[in-house]
């Protein structure tokens, strides 16, 4: 049969005018004026005029802000108008289709997308769009193996959209298909040269799912460094002491990180702190300690509030003796003869920065370092610590760097130079 006084448009441009509401509008009766289509470009179907009409209305309601209208007017033409021709179905079934994501009605948009390529009627272009419509139909419906089939469909056929991808990897990711997404992810990296911050964080969750912690702990490290995400802390800190061959004498530098990052929440952290720094011989830093502790809230209250009172009275005073006796230690050349003068020297030099002596303290503990000492590993980072404290940032930056790749403690001196970094404008 003849079509009378036909209106030539693509299904495409009547979807994307939906779908972008384009500042122009799109008026199917006119469309028989446009220059005609090329050859590389979707052929035009020929609608009538009362389904150009009716397609019109359903867009200006759209337009308008009325997406059940625009449905309702929709349905009302394909009831309504008498037989329908298969370009006529098809871009009916695909307005409503993207009609009833905007009204968040997907299972529906699922049957239309389905019903609008069962038609069989589009170019290989418009298919192709309609069949990543339908992808993310069905990812918004949280049915996800079929969102991730439909969007591979849509790649076989050539679709390179960023949507479809991202359809794919994140349907991939919650079937907890962990090697799947990781594939995924590394190829699109290998393609596109960088992921962007969400891929990578469930690029990590993958990689921490799939128990490689070498790979999650240098993503984790990653966005930590360069995109701030703040909420791998926790983690990562958490994993400092679990690695094997830890041992409890570097437990005093963890708890120093968690001081510095503001990650102490219960009275016995700033307790053992102290404590610890007590035993190293540093009782300017544990007062320190004892008083940020205090300054939190968490010393000082309740039935113990006696018995902190008392420990930092007896810190405090054992500062103010230490400093007394440091004037005479800071003044006697190092000595790093052998490794116990050397572990002298370099304790001395960590208790003259901790009492605000920084400039000779690291000049001490500089010197130590050229001797030899009972953890050499530590001692550096240690100095790396200081060095920070003094401000002194590009010095700490390499000092930490030089213990990075150490077994245990590179992990933690990673982490030491990130929290201390300058903070990027």
């Amino acid at each position: 049969m003849k079509l009378p006084a036909a209106t030539a448009f693509s299904a495409c441009c009547a979807t994307a005018a939906l779908a972008m509401s384009l500042a122009a509008p799109t008026v199917f009766a006119q469309a028989a004026a446009a220059p005609a289509a090329s050859a590389a470009s979707a052929p035009a179907f020929a609608v009538r005029p009362e389904v150009g009409a009716a397609l019109n209305q359903t867009i200006e309601l759209f337009r308008g802000g009325k997406t059940a209208e625009a449905k309702a007017r929709l349905e009302q033409a394909q009831a309504g108008i008498q037989a329908l021709q298969p370009a006529e179905v098809t871009v009916m079934h695909r307005i409503r289709g993207l009609l009833e994501m905007q009204l968040e009605q997907h299972a529906a948009a699922v049957k239309s997308f389905e019903s609008a390529l069962a038609v069989g009627a589009q170019t290989p272009q418009d298919a192709l769009q309609c069949q990543e419509s339908l992808a993310r139909a069905h990812f918004n419906l949280k049915a996800y193996p079929a969102a991730a089939e439909a969007a591979r469909k849509a790649q076989a056929a050539g679709s390179q959209a960023p949507a479809v991808q991202s359809v794919l990897v994140r349907a991939t990711y919650l079937q907890n298909d962990h090697a799947g997404t990781i594939k995924l992810l590394q190829a699109q990296q290998q393609r596109d040269g960088k992921l962007a911050v969400d891929d990578l964080r469930i690029l990590a969750s993958s990689y921490g799912q799939a128990k490689d912690d070498a790979n999650y702990v240098r993503l984790a490290e990653t966005l930590l460094r360069d995109h701030g995400r703040s909420e791998y802390w926790p983690d990562l800190m958490s994993r400092v002491q679990r690695q094997a061959g830890w041992q409890p004498r570097w437990d005093i530098d963890v708890y120093r990180l968690r001081l510095q990052l503001d990650q102490m929440d219960e009275a016995d952290d700033y307790l053992v702190l102290a404590d610890m720094a007590s035993k190293a011989g540093l009782p300017a830093e544990a007062q320190k300690v004892l008083d940020a502790g205090f300054a939190k809230g968490l010393l000082g209250k309740g039935s113990a509030a006696a018995e902190h009172n008392r420990l930092r009275a007896a810190v405090t005073r054992q500062a103010s003796d230490d400093r007394q006796s440091l004037s005479a230690a800071a003044a006697r050349p190092p000595a790093v003869g052998d490794a116990r003068a050397a572990n002298s020297t370099f304790t001395t030099g960590a208790a003259l920065v901790s009492a605000g002596q920084a400039e000779r303290g690291l000049e001490l503990m500089k010197a130590a370092l050229g001797g030899t000492l009972p953890d050499g590993a530590q001692a550096r980072l240690q100095y790396a610590q200081a060095l920070a404290q003094a401000g002194r940032a590009a010095e700490a930056a390499e000092a930490f760097k030089a213990v990075a790749g150490h077994e245990q403690l590179g992990l933690l001196a990673r982490l030491w130079a990130l929290a201390v970094a300058p903070k990027k404008s």
